[in-house]
């Protein structure tokens, strides 16, 4: 796909009402204008405002929950703007909005809301969207906490949920029915490394009326653009790759402005705010964004390509490898790259797990990803390939590796030493039962 062109709807960085996201004035820095550029510029300006002779070249903190009027009229008339103007802090802080307008312009979207946490930006997007008798269809191997919502919360609220594989277009239509409103997805799921083909789900959810809705977390918009295929809205994790480096907690859901509107009016309502110092750090780095992303999928190829050759190894889940199942719609939906997220299956089961991440020296464990250290963890419950005990551990041998930015050969030899490590007696199964972590 050309850079800058999509597939459906209104031009890049416009909204379906006209109001465009981004800054003005673009004629005065020359024949670069924010259409032309390519993807890895806009992340480095994304959301930036040229319109003045003098801007900051690195948005300033304003830590202020509350602004205060000499006159009570201009706070109407500041909540009255499109987009508004906050007067306190759950209408949204000027590093928020600024970390909104990047997202926004990167997704191709015509506004988006940030909010406190991933989990808060996928549960006011379903509580936005959704009524008593309303039915989601989700994929079966979606982010497990995203299910326990659906599954635990949003039943007492009457909404119904029906889980399936979403790579088989048959079985998603007929899942349809006339109470479904929403159909949600992973571009990359988690940890089953799956693709959705999000194009004919699309077409499938606009034919019964309902919003398309695909988690972006593990691509990025570096990789893959989800409303460019016919998605309505996109969430993000910005916790993750978005922001990068291990120090901030924060949630983006990107769209039409007519569906963000809801969300952004719930999450006022419900109150998950977002805080100036997480937005500001997220927006920092989304400006490393490109090359992190790009480094970060050159590495994951070479890793997982090392760890499918190795004897201890008896899967490998990477859709950047030239055998995934989904190969060839990989190099559709993600021609840049496949990401930094990979899972691998050890022969001898979750003794061998534990082992192998005891026997890690640079590769720390950690229960979450996308930073500049490669990590490793138990990956989420996977309801479709995972066996399970009763109370929800694991007895397998599966591991998730999010790739840092560290040099390729220093990964694969810290893994090559863990594993070489294993001891012949270790056998599938093991004594142990291990909890999975998000």
């Amino acid at each position: 796909m050309l850079e800058g062109v999509g597939r459906v709807g209104a031009p890049p960085g416009a909204s379906d009402n006209g109001r465009h996201v981004g800054p003005e004035g673009l004629e005065a820095v020359g024949a670069v204008g924010r259409e032309a550029m390519r993807h890895r510029t806009r992340a480095v300006h994304a959301g930036d405002d040229w319109s003045g002779a003098v801007y900051p070249l690195t948005d300033p903190i304003s830590p202020s929950t509350v602004f205060a009027f000499r006159d009570p009229e201009i706070a109407n008339l500041r909540r009255a703007m499109d987009p508004p103007e906050p007067n306190y802090s759950r209408e949204g802080l000027p590093n928020v909005r600024a970390l909104e307008r990047a997202v926004a312009e990167l997704e191709r979207a015509g506004d988006a809301c940030a909010v406190a946490s991933g989990m808060a930006a996928i549960s006011l997007t379903m509580l936005a969207h959704l009524d008593a008798g309303d039915r989601v269809i989700a994929s079966a191997d979606c982010y497990c906490d995203a299910q326990s919502l659906l599954t635990q919360e949003l039943t007492r609220f009457g909404v119904g949920t029906d889980f399936v594989d979403t790579g088989d277009l048959d079985a998603v239509r007929r899942a349809v029915g006339t109470s479904t409103r929403l159909i949600y997805v992973d571009t990359i799921s988690n940890p089953a490394m799956r693709l959705a083909d999000l194009e004919p789900l699309a077409t499938i959810a606009h034919d019964a009326g309902a919003l398309l809705c695909v988690d972006n977390t593990f691509a990025t918009p570096m990789l893959c653009r989800p409303l460019e295929y016919g998605a309505d809205l996109v969430i993000h994790s910005a916790t993750k790759f978005l922001g990068g480096h291990h120090d901030l907690t924060a949630g983006v859901v990107a769209g039409r402005q007519t569906v963000i509107d809801p969300i952004r009016r719930c999450g006022y309502l419900f109150g998950p705010t977002l805080g100036p110092w997480d937005a500001w750090l997220a927006l920092r780095g989304i400006r490393t964004l490109a090359p992190r992303i790009a480094w970060i999928s050159e590495t994951a190829v070479r890793v997982a390509s090392f760890l499918q050759a190795h004897p201890e190894v008896s899967s490998v889940r990477y859709p950047g490898l030239p055998d995934h199942p989904q190969a060839e719609l990989a190099r559709r939906l993600l021609p840049d790259g496949a990401g930094g997220m990979l899972a691998f299956d050890l022969e001898a089961g979750s003794d061998a797990a534990d082992k192998v991440i005891r026997g890690l020296r640079l590769i720390p464990y950690a229960p979450s990803l996308g930073g500049p250290t490669t990590t490793v963890c138990y990956p989420p419950r996977d309801l479709t390939t995972d066996p399970c005990e009763e109370d929800g551990s694991y007895r397998c041998g599966t591991l998730r590796l999010s790739i840092g930015l560290e040099a390729p050969s220093d990964i694969i030899a810290d893994l090559a030493m863990a594993l070489d490590g294993l001891p012949a007696a270790v056998t599938a199964g093991g004594d142990e039962a291990v909890r999975p972590f998000a």
